[in-house]
């Protein structure tokens, strides 16, 4: 992330805040009163979405940032808006009686992975890796969270507590495991930038 979003989470990072999203050098945090805060570089629909919203309107509850100005907002009233690939526009259509828990944008304009309160999940494109676990895991529907980033990287979270990751830069990936059984969450920018939270 570059010196903006950096800035950024190191000042408005506080216990309120209820979604965050990396994408490119970009990041938004979501706070429990309906307001937002973010970084220069946010796709520019997403940022008109946002930028003066009526406060009688449904406050936005998450959110999920890309490269290639892909985006996916949820509101409190469970109405949905994004930018992605064919693919995942046609399984988001396709899924209405299911409630999103996350949605993932990958390296490629078709890299995708999008989560299901349900524990399902519904991919395309995804890395290598990931897709070997999947198939390892025989594509359980225990889901909990899914992301990727913009150079392969991933992190999967699952509803019993364990959690993968990969993709990630050798001195990264030996920080990370220092604090393996920790680790909740993580969510990924460009240029190697990563985000993880822990117990």
């Amino acid at each position: 992330m570059d010196g903006d979003a950096n800035d950024l989470v190191s000042e408005d990072f506080d216990k309120t805040l209820t979604c965050m999203a990396c994408g490119g050098s970009s990041v938004i945090m979501l706070y429990e009163n309906g307001g937002w805060a973010s970084s220069s570089g946010l796709p520019l629909n997403l940022y008109n979405k946002l930028n003066g919203r009526w406060r009688s309107l449904p406050s936005p509850v998450y959110v999920s940032l890309g490269s290639q100005d892909r985006y996916y907002i949820q509101f409190a009233d469970g109405k949905s808006e994004w930018v992605g690939c064919d693919g995942m526009t046609k399984q988001l259509q396709s899924s209405k009686s299911r409630k999103v828990k996350s949605v993932a944008f990958g390296e490629y304009m078709d890299s995708y992975f999008i989560v299901y309160t349900d524990g399902y999940g519904f991919w395309g494109n995804i890395p290598l890796a990931l897709s070997n676990l999947m198939d390892r895991r025989q594509r359980k529907s225990d889901l909990e969270y899914v992301s990727l980033g913009p150079e392969g990287e991933y992190f999967i979270s699952a509803k019993n507590g364990r959690a993968w990751w990969g993709g990630m830069r050798s001195e990264d990936m030996t920080q990370i495991g220092k604090q393996a059984d920790n680790i909740t969450f993580m969510d990924f920018g460009g240029n190697g930038a990563w985000l993880a939270r822990y117990k």
